[in-house]
């Protein structure tokens, strides 16, 4: 059985590529990294979905769940204490 090479590049990368001035470089927060993974797992668990790879599409959906759980938990006023 032949294993296919993965294409895909990390955002890591593309950003050191980049020569766009304007995008801010700054760690990104928690809550916008929770944000960021609740939206991108929601897409590729529809991707997922459409394509029948139930399995999968289980997982990207747990994985939706418990970054949804920890933008709540970050976003709640309890959490804001500085």
């Amino acid at each position: 059985m032949k294993h296919k090479t993965s294409k895909l590049v990390s955002l890591e990368s593309i950003a050191r590529e980049g020569d766009d001035d304007d995008i801010p470089m700054r760690p990104m927060s928690p809550l916008e990294a929770a944000s960021f993974i609740e939206g991108m797992a929601a897409e590729l668990r529809i991707m997922a979905r459409n394509t029948k790879l139930s399995a999968l599409s289980y997982f990207l959906e747990m994985a939706r769940i418990e970054a949804s759980a920890e933008v709540e938990r970050l976003a709640s006023p309890s959490n804001e204490r500085h």
